[in-house]
């Protein structure tokens, strides 16, 4: 096992610190809260009871304040609902568990973790709760956090999977807590910050732009796609035009991929520019345009300034046996037919027509050796609404959400629950569909660490009010889906 970069007793100190002295007593008041609720209303519990129920279970105090987010999202009110919705199979269940032999009950939870079908959204969390609330010395809770937690202390991997794996994290976690002094009640904070502290903290970019040329199989393994995707994209543009534009939906690695790709068509990394459209981007800016500029005694005056392509195809006619790239991000953002002016003619016809600019009157070319790379987001209905004199001369290279992506992306990342991030992905992919062009790509999911606050975060600050955009006509179906995707989350808190 790698050498940790924390001192564990100094975690669990910086951690009583931050929650204060009632961060045990203020667990334990709201535990007994909890087994006299289960007590006296298990058997006939209905919906409002069992999703105050879950307050309770995450009630707790930190710096002499009571919060409701002990196990957030676990417990919240959408995993809650869900568990509501078949009131009776709830009651049905919880009775077993709570009131059953105990080895009856460490049985079914096996069970429960072996086949979710049993009681449909209570996940892992609420049948290892349920147990730990029976006997805390004893049990502990299956939250992703603390098992990522313990794993990394002990050197191994939990998974609530069956009753074996649960027995055998119960065991190695009373053994940890009994090592560092801690209270049942706060191990499952103090384990939190320790997967936190786990993680790296830079993830590098899998291409260094300093480094010699990537070769094809560099850009694949950066990107997470098929070498022979990028193969075929690479011999395109080779054989054929020599610009192309990357379109899809949000979040789907337009400009990432064009960046990797781009340093390795170009000859060095001096080679790449990198430009960003938008509405008030013109052709002044692209290829040439007036600008005024101070003369002797304060006059003022205005000269021909070359735009960004023209200044890499100047640098490109002086070193034609190198390979230039212009990267252009955002490229429906701007007027394109109005930016590209000639450029539509002269892109197609390289090194044998030439046009003459409006402002300077010289003779311009593009070189063969330009390399025009853009991206588009299909959100906006961007490619279909693009000018069709410009469309046909570029490749059109699709990047769709893809869970293949996530998956290689997930393998080297340890601290990853890849597991949550592919369902959340592919919950909202298919209530969405697979191919519509607003369906939020992968990498709103490829977050460093990614567990499920993070995967609450990511739902309720980008990816829920990007949708409202466009579903503003279906709250019904955005609403329903918020409620399946926080339930999810939480489930799997």
């Amino acid at each position: 096992m790698a050498a940790k970069r924390w001192d564990t007793h100094e975690v669990v100190a910086e951690r009583r610190r931050v929650f204060g002295r009632d961060f045990v007593p203020s667990r334990e008041d709201a535990e007994r809260e909890a087994r006299r609720i289960i007590d006296t209303r298990i058997g006939h519990m209905n919906a409002e009871e069992i999703v105050q129920l879950g307050r309770v279970f995450n009630r707790h105090g930190k710096t002499g304040q009571v919060r409701q987010d002990r196990f957030s999202p676990g417990f919240a009110g959408a995993v809650m609902a869900k568990l509501a919705q078949n009131t009776e199979r709830f009651n049905e269940v919880v009775s077993r568990l709570w009131r059953g032999h105990l080895d009856d009950a460490v049985y079914l939870l096996g069970q429960m973790f072996a086949d979710r079908s049993i009681l449909p959204g209570a996940g892992s969390s609420l049948p290892s709760y349920l147990l730990y609330l029976r006997e805390p010395e004893r049990f502990g809770i299956c939250l992703n956090a603390t098992m990522t937690g313990l794993g990394v202390e002990v050197g191994e991997r939990f998974r609530a999977n069956n009753q074996e794996s649960y027995e055998r994290f119960c065991a190695a976690l009373v053994e940890w807590r009994r090592k560092y002094g801690v209270a049942p009640q706060e191990a499952d904070a103090i384990l939190t910050e320790i997967m936190r502290r786990s993680r790296p903290e830079d993830a590098p970019e899998p291409v260094d732009p300093a480094e010699e040329r990537p070769t094809t199989d560099d850009v694949a393994a950066a990107c997470h796609l098929p070498v022979e995707q990028v193969d075929a994209w690479v011999e395109a543009l080779e054989k054929g035009m020599r610009q192309a534009v990357f379109f899809g939906p949000p979040g789907t690695g337009k400009t990432h991929v064009a960046r990797h790709l781009a340093r390795h068509l170009a000859t060095s990394p001096g080679n790449v520019e990198i430009t960003q459209f938008h509405p008030a981007y013109s052709y002044e800016d692209f290829v040439e345009g007036l600008r005024p500029e101070g003369g002797a005694g304060g006059t003022l005056h205005y000269a021909v300034r070359k735009g960004v392509f023209s200044k890499l195809c100047a640098g490109a006619s002086k070193a034609p046996k190198e390979t230039f790239v212009l990267v252009i991000d955002e490229m429906n953002r701007a007027d394109l037919a109005a930016v590209f002016g000639e450029l539509l003619l002269l892109l197609e016809y390289r090194d044998t027509v030439s046009a003459t600019l409006p402002y300077s009157q010289e003779r311009f070319r593009v070189p063969r050796n330009v390399i025009v790379l853009g991206t588009m987001n299909t959100a906006d209905r961007s490619l279909a609404l693009l000018d069709f004199a410009l469309r046909r001369r570029f490749h059109a290279f699709p990047l769709l959400p893809s869970d293949d992506v996530i998956s290689k992306w997930a393998e080297s990342r340890k601290a990853v629950d890849a597991d949550l991030a592919l369902d959340v992905f592919r919950l909202i992919r298919d209530r969405i569909g697979h191919d519509s062009p607003i369906s939020p790509g992968h990498s709103y999911w490829m977050v460093e660490g990614i567990d499920a606050r993070a995967a609450q975060r990511i739902w309720e600050y980008q990816l829920r009010p990007y949708l409202a955009e466009y579903w503003f006509e279906r709250p019904t179906e955005l609403n329903q889906l918020d409620a399946d995707v926080r339930a999810l989350i939480a489930e799997r808190a």
